[in-house]
């Protein structure tokens, strides 16, 4: 019995009726609906765990599993509630392909466009409900489970309403040579991490900084001590740990500096909100037009990117230096890939007209993600992201010995991981400029 089947055999005639009463159709369509959603489901899983946000589905499958033995008991709280918590998973499980979904739904079952995303989104919870009571009876992981559907990728392909597997491009999903992490949600309270302004984003954090400032605080006082043994408060006296000393002072306001800056910059909140793609929109303000210095025009909004950047560089009284980053506002990657989205383009060409009226401008580009999934996995495709920008600058004729690239992972984060629009903001490409 493949899976597909294992699934339908745990939805009673009570859980059909139930679900027909409150999405307001047949049985049959019920059924249809069913059969349609199941092989959706699955799909949905695999392009997750495969090569996008696992740890959504951890997320999915733990809250799932809280209905224990009976997932069907989702279907006697409030219906709206069942409606929007589907929506939801639709949204994170399809992204872009959810009317896809919704439309190939319509078509199985003969239902209109809104009656099908409504019978949808109420079958959806009680699939992933009875997927992660199979889960717990067989004892599989999120792995376990991937490959599990990767095994019956053939049957999946097979039962989805026509055309579905195109669209999902199900066929183009491969294992990849390493294993998937399990997912656990650890129970512990995360501190709640204020955004910071986008236009600047500290490296390193101030939570990386306490955890050598504290030990650097003891070293530098048991150095005055030693020093008032040696005899400091009388004549002067040249050694090497005065010297240290004074290093180690040099560094102490270097790190206060940092850490002020990041004060500063946390207390303004990123203004803007998701759209339906899950890409965080900026809210970047009027429009203005720029004159570059070789007489080209540009428009930019005076919130954005451009206009930071070009102020950076046009202001002598701002050295270069490693701590000043400003995060791209319209560069949106294919959700678990390296592929620019086509709306990125425009960015891209505003930032190549800069580099050419600049042509003394170095910069680099670091990659970053949120922090759900593998660290290893997550710092990968943050440098394949960061270099595909890159290379999009080269193939405009920027020289590639001005730019440099490399990914950050889940580090340095802009915003809380704890919410979909943070998680969003932390998936971002940010450029620095290295000479000017």
């Amino acid at each position: 019995m493949n899976l597909i089947e294992m699934i339908k055999n745990e939805m009673g005639s009570d859980v059909i009726s139930s679900l027909s009463q409150k999405a307001g159709v047949s049985e049959d369509q019920v059924k249809t609906g069913i059969s349609a959603g199941i092989p959706a489901v699955l799909a949905g899983i695999l392009k997750n765990g495969v090569g996008g946000d696992s740890g959504f589905l951890g997320k999915m499958l733990s809250g799932a599993s809280s209905l224990g033995s009976k997932p069907e008991e989702v279907l006697n709280g409030d219906q709206g509630d069942l409606l929007e918590k589907g929506k939801s998973l639709l949204g994170g499980l399809f992204g872009n392909d959810s009317e896809a979904v919704s439309g190939a739904v319509a078509s199985s079952t003969g239902l209109s466009g809104t009656k099908s995303a409504g019978l949808l989104a109420m079958i959806v919870p009680l699939i992933t409900g009875y997927i992660s009571k199979l889960m717990a009876s067989k004892g599989w992981g999120i792995s376990d489970l991937v490959g599990k559907i990767f095994e019956s990728k053939a049957d999946i392909a097979a039962a989805l309403p026509q055309g579905l597997s195109d669209s999902l491009g199900l066929a183009n999903v491969k294992m990849p040579s390493v294993n998937i992490p399990k997912v656990e949600v650890p129970n512990v309270d995360l501190p709640k991490v204020p955004p910071v302004n986008y236009g600047v984003v500290q490296e390193p954090k101030s939570g990386s900084i306490f955890k050598w400032l504290i030990p650097l605080l003891i070293i530098l006082l048991g150095g005055w001590w030693l020093m008032g043994k040696m005899g400091c408060n009388g004549p002067k006296v040249e050694n090497t740990v005065g010297a240290n000393i004074d290093s180690l002072g040099s560094t102490m306001d270097s790190a206060t500096d940092v850490m002020k800056t990041e004060a500063e910059a946390a207390q303004v909140a990123i203004v803007g909100k998701l759209n339906e793609a899950g890409d965080f929109v900026r809210d970047l303000g009027v429009v203005i037009v720029k004159k570059l210095p070789d007489g080209k025009e540009i428009k930019v909004a005076e919130n954005s990117v451009e206009n930071k950047l070009i102020m950076f560089i046009e202001d002598k009284d701002k050295p270069v230096d490693k701590t000043t980053w400003f995060t791209f506002d319209r560069l949106y990657f294919e959700p678990g890939k390296s592929v620019l989205k086509a709306e990125s383009q425009g960015q891209i060409a505003n930032i190549d007209a800069i580099l050419v009226a600049y042509p003394n401008v170095k910069l680099k580009i670091g990659g970053y993600t949120d922090n759900t999934g593998d660290a290893a996995v997550n710092k990968k495709i943050s440098n394949e992201r960061a270099n595909v920008a890159k290379n999009e600058l080269v193939k405009m004729g920027v020289d590639a010995k001005r730019l440099d690239a490399e990914g950050y992972g889940a580090e340095h984060p802009i915003a809380s991981n704890e919410t979909p629009e943070g998680r969003a903001q932390n998936r971002r490409i940010d450029i620095r400029v290295m000479e000017k």
